[in-house]
């Protein structure tokens, strides 16, 4: 995937396993991800939403973002720890998504890791438009995770959000994916752990 168009970006959840947010991306978010310039995005901007059964938590460092580039001088791989974002004013934004049962939260990139970014975007830019252009891939994807319950019988749904500015609403990326698919119930208790534990 070329960096300077986020087409295949995705959200991953879950406790130890990778799960590919286009599984379950609606039809109607892939035009607007298709748009999407990460050369010129104002990354101080970007937010990520979560919403996950009410009884699920994701503790700090556990939301990442990896960027990854190729091109002839070699590859780079750029890791962010995510920030949990809890003011208001930005929250208000993924009130429509709150869902009984769920809980919302929301991610950025932390403040002191912003430079670090702005450095790849300019690298990106630079390329564009020469043969040894950059490309890569970015993904966001949170693993490990914490339980507030024992996680009950039956589906456990989670949904991904991302807004790339404020000035746009948020696109679906993940839309009710089941959990459950991707962990054995009989692991749940374990590969889940207690919050606090």
């Amino acid at each position: 995937m070329n960096l300077s168009r986020m087409s295949n970006l995705s959200l991953l959840l879950a406790a130890s396993l990778v799960l590919a947010g286009c599984f379950a991306t609606p039809l109607r978010s892939i035009p607007r991800l298709m748009r999407l310039d990460f050369a010129t995005m104002k990354m101080d901007e970007v937010r990520a939403g979560l919403r996950l059964p009410e009884m699920l938590r994701v503790r700090p460092g556990d939301a990442t973002m990896t960027v990854k580039t190729r091109g002839p001088e070699g590859t780079t791989e750029d890791v962010f720890v995510l920030a949990e974002d809890s003011d208001a004013g930005e929250r208000a934004g993924l009130a429509a998504e709150a869902r009984p049962g769920f809980a919302l939260s929301l991610w950025r990139i932390a403040p002191d890791d912003l430079a670090r970014v702005a450095d790849i975007q300019n690298r990106v830019r630079a390329s564009q438009g020469q043969a040894g252009r950059l490309r890569g891939s970015i993904e966001i994807k949170v693993s490990g995770g914490c339980r507030t319950a024992r996680i009950p019988a039956g589906p456990v749904l989670m949904s991904s959000f991302l807004r790339p500015s404020r000035a746009e609403t948020y696109i679906t990326l993940v839309d009710g994916l089941d959990l459950r698919q991707f962990i054995p119930v009989a692991d749940w208790q374990a590969k889940i752990p207690a919050c606090g534990a």
